[in-house]
This record gives C-alpha cells, sequence and structure tokens, in this order.
C-alpha cells in the first residue's frame, strides 16, 4: 500500500514538472506582467519552455531585446494585464492586443490573412490595472 502511495505521489510530481507555464496569477505576485517563451509544443503542457522574457507593468519595447526578435513561440499573460504586440520593429505592421491568460502555441492566432504570431513579435507594450 505505502509503494502504491509512493508510486502515486511520484506520478503527480512528475507531471508538475512537466506542466512548464505559470499560472498567470504567480506571474503577478512576482510584478511579471507578462512572460515571453521561445519554445511551444503540440502538447500544452509541453509548452513555455526554453529562455523567457519578462514583461514588467509599462515596458514599452518598439525594439525587442538584443536577440529576442521574432523568437516568441508561447506566452503567459498576468492577471488583469495585457500585452499588445507588432510583427515589425518600431510598433509598425500587423498587431494583436493579448489578455489575461495562458497561449501555448502562437501558431494558433492568426496574423493578417495567412500568417500566425509565432516567431513574429518584433515589439511590444505591456501594461496591468
Amino acid at each position: 500500500m505505502v509503494l502504491i502511495q509512493q508510486l502515486l505521489i511520484l506520478s503527480l510530481l512528475a507531471a508538475a514538472i512537466m506542466a512548464q507555464c505559470p499560472a498567470p496569477a504567480d506571474l503577478k505576485l512576482n510584478s511579471v506582467c507578462a512572460r515571453m517563451f521561445e519554445d511551444s509544443s503540440y502538447y500544452n503542457d509541453k509548452s513555455c519552455g526554453g529562455s523567457y522574457l519578462d514583461a514588467k507593468n509599462g515596458d514599452d519595447f518598439p525594439f525587442m531585446p538584443l536577440g529576442w526578435g521574432n523568437r516568441i513561440s508561447s506566452m503567459v499573460v498576468a492577471t488583469r494585464c495585457e500585452i499588445r504586440v507588432w510583427s515589425t520593429a518600431a510598433k509598425l505592421g500587423n498587431n494583436r492586443l493579448f489578455s489575461t491568460g495562458t497561449y501555448y502555441q502562437l501558431r494558433d492566432y492568426a496574423q493578417g490573412l495567412f500568417g500566425d504570431w509565432n516567431n513574429a513579435i518584433s515589439s511590444y507594450y505591456c501594461k496591468c490595472n
């Protein structure tokens, strides 16, 4: 019986480790408006992987920080926050507003007629209420 309980606990811990996306409320506790990740997956529990870039409340980046242009594949927006993103530097091109939530795969969100937002963010503005 004890062995079964230990196996159950280990399987729950393994599932928690694999779920990489933080909850929107957890970001707000750390003063983060949005967290943008370089990796995503067709399996939601494996999204939000790789390196990440934190956007703080009021961050206004017409040009992405060095090495982050067109690299974002998934993101989490904190509770009571929103991030507006643009497809071109200097806040030009297509834009979209993402509100509170987890966006496991940015390829699921249309940008224009044929594109999507996977690896397409070149500038952003993040704010919280």
